[in-house]
Parts: structure tokens; C-alpha cells; sequence
């Protein structure tokens, strides 16, 4: 167990960066209309911030959000399961199963910002596009779902306040 588990938190441009995210891509679907000017701006603003945390994370982030932190494997996710099991707290950053799922959610952000610029393009209304781009950002919404529920869970079982650490 990690000796500042306790007292962990992600450096605020992580958590900056998640919140904005999370602002513009629920404001994009709850709060501004599909394919009008500012849906474009929040889209490509994501797309933006996901650009920027990559960056970050090869260069000047610390350690666990370096992009070599995040990392799965499988003996990684067996042991993180193990922890899960006997209610043991990991290291500090994501688990290999957190790993997963952010790179899934970058990458996913990232394709549906792209079809949606596609979309508009010849190519895109061409090839059906906009099916893609659906397809892509209700994904998400499973995913952040999950996300959440993952969060929850781990929270509960380690007895460590995994929201607490992005806030």
C-alpha cells in the first residue's frame, strides 16, 4: 500500500482537465443542439484538452499520471482484482483495469471529435459518417457510466475516497 494513499490527489491540471472535459462533452449533449456552431467549439475543445493531457503526461506530469504510469497488464489487473477482494488499498494513480478505461475514453473522445469534424466533410456525408460519430459518444456515455460505477465500487471496497482524489 502506498504511503500517501491517504492524502493522495491528482495534480491540478488532471483534474482541471478531466472537469472540462466532462463540462463539455455532458454540455454537448444536455445543453447545446448537435451540429451547431457551439457543439463544434466544445467537440474540438475536447478534443483539444485530450491533445494537452497526452502532452502533459509525457512531459511534465508526475508520477502516477505520467503515460508510463498508466499502464495495464494482466498480472496487474489479477493483482488489483486480489486487492479488490480482500479490501486492500493499491498504489496511488489508476489500476491496471483504470488504465483500461482511460485509454479507452481518450481514445474514444478523440475518434468521435475527428467523425465529427469528418462528418461535414465530403467524405464524410459520402460515407455515413454521422453514424460513426453516434455511435462513438453513446459509447461514451456507457463508458463514463461505467467509469463512475468502477469509482464507486473500488471507493467502497478499499475504504479509500477515490472521488475525493479528482476534486
Amino acid at each position: 500500500m502506498s504511503s500517501t494513499s491517504k492524502r493522495f490527489r491528482w495534480p491540478r491540471a488532471i483534474q482541471l482537465i478531466h472537469w472540462m472535459v466532462a463540462a463539455l462533452f455532458l454540455s454537448n449533449h444536455f445543453v447545446v443542439e448537435g451540429g451547431d456552431q457551439y457543439h463544434e467549439y466544445f467537440g474540438w475543445s475536447i478534443f483539444a484538452l485530450v491533445g494537452l493531457r497526452l502532452l502533459y503526461g509525457l512531459t511534465l506530469a508526475p508520477k502516477p499520471a505520467r503515460l508510463k504510469d498508466i499502464k495495464p497488464s494482466f498480472s496487474g489487473i489479477k493483482q488489483h482484482l486480489h486487492e479488490l477482494k480482500t479490501r486492500q488499498q493499491g498504489e496511488d494513480g489508476h489500476n491496471p483495469m483504470g488504465a483500461i478505461a482511460v485509454w479507452l475514453m481518450w481514445s474514444t473522445l478523440a475518434l468521435a471529435a475527428f467523425t465529427g469534424w469528418l462528418q461535414d466533410t465530403d467524405f464524410g456525408f459520402e460515407h455515413g459518417v454521422y453514424e460513426w460519430h453516434a455511435l462513438l459518444v453513446n459509447g461514451l456515455y456507457y463508458f463514463v457510466g461505467l467509469h463512475l460505477l468502477a469509482i464507486f465500487m473500488t471507493s467502497w471496497l478499499t475504504r479509500r475516497n477515490l472521488v475525493k482524489t479528482m476534486i
